[in-house]
């Protein structure tokens, strides 16, 4: 029996000390995950700090007025044989030179293409060519560029009158321009990019952040439109039709941030 009692009392005492083991090893280990915990949780913010940054967009706009213009038309001429096409053509295209003439007077230094004739052949009641030449259709392109743009549209808004007079003449609409794109082009980037950092420190001033240093900006594509357009195109636009445009640039840029 003594024997039995100090046996029991021994395991009592091995028992005792594996619990005291496994509960110190438990401590352990709690204290170890909350200290990889913190650590992990600093090398979070740090990381997350680190790769702060805010993407804006910025925009600007320029009025500008149109310093040249071009004016094209078309005469044609149709006639059976290309002899008499071609005396048609030369006549036609004397009214032409005599109306610009007076229109523009001495500034109008027109360029006129070569004549272009192509056979006209004969076709069947059932819409197929018979290879037999009916007639002959005879064109020559006009073309006035200046930098009046007052005139260029004073020349396309009369030289329709032609019609009247027998000449089959096709006035394209008048087309505008503005030489110096380049230099408007670069203000723009310099306005559009100011607007961008202001718009990512209206930004940051409500959300505890700094805007720190550029990290990358980008140009979209400008876009040159008649004034109140809404018009854009992937590609950019470039309007001809009105004399007064607007040249607008959006530009991308990348800031980093910084907790205050």
């Amino acid at each position: 029996m003594p024997d039995m009692r100090i046996a029991n009392l021994r395991t009592r005492r091995q028992s005792g000390a594996t619990t005291i083991g496994l509960l110190l090893l438990g401590l352990a280990l709690a204290a170890g995950l909350v200290i990889a915990a913190g650590v992990v949780s600093a090398s979070l913010e740090r990381i997350k700090l680190a790769g702060d940054k805010i993407t804006v967009k910025g925009y600007a706009e320029e009025k500008v007025v149109s310093d040249a213009g071009t004016w094209r038309a078309t005469v044609t001429v149709r006639a059976a044989d290309l002899q008499s096409g071609y005396r048609k053509l030369e006549a036609d295209t004397e009214r032409v030179m005599a109306l610009l003439k007076t229109v523009a007077g001495d500034q109008a230094a027109v360029a006129a293409s070569p004549i272009n004739a192509r056979p006209q052949y004969e076709i069947a009641p059932g819409g197929v060519q018979t290879g037999r030449i009916a007639g002959y259709e005879l064109d020559r392109n006009f073309e006035l560029s200046s930098g009046d743009v007052a005139l260029i549209g004073k020349v396309a808004a009369q030289a329709s009158s032609l019609i009247s007079e027998g000449v089959n003449i096709n006035s394209w609409p008048p087309q505008y321009f503005y030489n110096d794109l380049n230099a408007v082009k670069v203000r723009l980037i310099g306005a559009a990019t100011r607007d961008a950092q202001q718009r990512a420190e209206q930004f940051a001033s409500g959300s505890g952040v700094t805007v720190g240093a550029l990290r990358s900006a980008s140009q979209g594509v400008f876009q040159i439109t008649r004034p109140n357009s809404t018009e854009t195109a992937d590609y950019g636009s470039y309007d001809t039709g009105t004399v007064e445009k607007v040249v607008k640039a959006v530009v991308t840029v990348e800031y980093a941030v910084a907790r205050k």
